[in-house]
């Protein structure tokens, strides 16, 4: 078969790399079967800083108080693969409706995954 050839040389896995997201492709050869993983290198920054700045409360003031206007304060960092992962999942963080999206967002955000998530506790 084509992909027995073209994984044998790399040892079943190929790796692609941008700058943003890591690509795998694994072909286990005695099932015949080729899998594909999306990764976010960064997701593990993202999220040990989401917590660092759930224990120190008051860090993250109002985002727009340089400017003496109000923008409003960050609840949550979501990394891209998260949010790719909860639409998937069927949150609809991409609704078009904003009130919806709105109500959405802090429904995921009430998940064990989304409570990673958030920036203030």
């Amino acid at each position: 078969m084509f992909l027995t050839k073209l994984f044998r040389p790399v040892k079943a896995q190929l790796n692609i790399v941008d700058e943003v997201f890591k690509s795998e492709l694994h072909y286990q050869e005695h099932t015949g079967v080729l899998t594909h993983r999306l990764t976010q290198p960064t997701e593990d920054i993202i999220l040990r800083r989401n917590y660092e700045l759930r224990k120190n409360p008051g860090v993250i003031q109002d985002l727009g108080k340089q400017s003496n206007g109000t923008f409003g304060r960050q609840l949550a960092s979501i990394p891209q693969i998260m949010y790719d992962e909860a639409i998937r999942d069927g949150f609809g963080l991409n609704s078009g409706d904003a009130e919806h999206r709105s109500k959405e967002l802090f429904r995921y955000l009430k998940t064990e995954k989304g409570k990673k998530c958030l920036v203030q506790g």
